[in-house]
């Protein structure tokens, strides 16, 4: 049926008297922390002053997502055009806290709203998604093995098991545990320019 402008709006009369209240569902993953309770997620969003309008309403569905798996969740953004300062600045809000995982999503990202608890299932310390660059027509994923000057684009297909080890995964869509923070001392973020590359990483 097309639009003709015109929105179809129930009246108060079609409306059921009351509400059936909704459906509470715990996460089915080892991802529970002490005392068998659902882990706890602070989302990290470093961003500049404006995020893409496709990425607040998946992130949005995807708070949503977890709020009704009974986890806890805040979020932080960092606005800055310094992507490792807005990173250690988030590092230093999450370890202030008492939230046992930091899940960072990237301001421009479009990603399944399952995804954070998909991630949380995997029961890892660090975990994240093997994405393509954005940059057309670029096909190549930001996933690398190697070590500086030597590093290898890390492919993901259809094939691929669920989970393979990498050396280099971005930080666009991962999800971390606290204690890594914990245990590796700061900074946890720093870009440094590699000569070999011609290039700043962070």
């Amino acid at each position: 049926m097309k639009n003709k402008g015109k929105l179809n709006i129930p009246s108060r009369s079609d409306q059921p008297k009351t509400m059936p209240p909704p459906a509470q569902t715990a996460v089915t993953a080892p991802g529970a922390t002490t005392k068998g309770r659902p882990p706890s997620v602070m989302i990290a969003v470093p961003a500049m002053e404006m995020v893409n309008a496709e990425f607040a309403q998946h992130l949005t569905m995807a708070a949503a997502n977890m709020v009704a798996h009974n986890i806890k969740i805040n979020c932080a953004f960092n606005i800055g055009s310094v992507i490792t300062i807005a990173r250690r600045n988030l590092v230093d809000i999450f370890l202030k806290s008492d939230f046992d995982y930091i899940f960072w999503v990237d301001s421009d990202m479009k990603f399944p709203i399952d995804a954070p608890v998909r991630l949380l299932q995997r029961n890892k310390a660090i975990v994240g998604a093997n994405y393509r660059r954005r940059r057309f027509p670029n096909p190549n994923f930001t996933g690398m093995t190697g070590t500086n000057g030597n590093f290898t684009e890390f492919q993901t297909t259809d094939n691929s098991p669920a989970m393979e080890t990498c050396d280099v995964l971005p930080h666009g869509l991962v999800m971390v545990k606290r204690e890594v923070y914990e245990k590796i001392p700061h900074p946890h973020y720093l870009q440094e320019y590699v000569p070999s590359l011609n290039l700043e990483i962070g």
